[in-house]
């Protein structure tokens, strides 16, 4: 497995806890290791915060089209099931939207942030995940929740996103 690495700077704590996604190589399985210490220092607990599959990559640094899946949803109907994920997401009102229809919180934040989709996956619970980065600014990202209905809001967010240097090498020969 290979390491994609997130470290997270919530709240303006640096080094609130690291944060690790690593996949199986044919990403079909991936998992978020959150450790007690931040990225770079040696976390004496480790644990599982998230798992999920069908993991999709796609070169955030550069400025094209995504190559993830996309998905369509009826506005109206992602809306009505705003509530579905409220519980799931803490950060929405301060880092970009509220909850939205997937592709129109997408929009905005690309507008707003300059974010652009880093990762995507399911989540075991049925939960597309996604995440955004922007490589301009210190790659500040969001972690995106949607339900099945389409409705999305922001599950966290942070600074110092990353590809580790193999993911990067690879998406360098794409």
């Amino acid at each position: 497995m290979d390491m994609i690495g997130v470290s997270l700077k919530e709240g303006g704590k640096v080094g609130y806890a690291a944060e690790l996604i690593t996949a199986t190589p044919d990403l079909k399985h991936w998992y978020a290791v959150k450790g007690d210490k931040p990225l770079g220092t040696i976390s004496t607990r480790l644990c599982v915060a998230a798992k999920g599959r069908n993991l999709e990559i796609n070169d955030y640094r550069k400025d094209k089209p995504p190559t993830v899946t996309r998905y369509r949803f009826d506005r109206e109907t992602a809306l009505a099931a705003c509530d579905e994920i409220a519980k799931q997401f803490v950060d929405g009102a301060e880092k970009g939207i509220r909850c939205n229809e997937f592709n129109e919180g997408l929009r905005i934040l690309e507008r707003d942030t300059g974010g652009r989709i880093a990762l995507q996956g399911e989540s075991d619970d049925g939960v597309l995940v996604t995440i955004i980065a922007d490589p301009e600014n210190e790659n500040d990202y969001r972690v995106l929740v949607t339900a099945s209905a389409g409705a999305t809001g922001i599950a966290r967010s942070g600074v110092r996103f990353g590809f580790s240097p193999w993911v990067q090498s690879v998406l360098d020969r794409r």
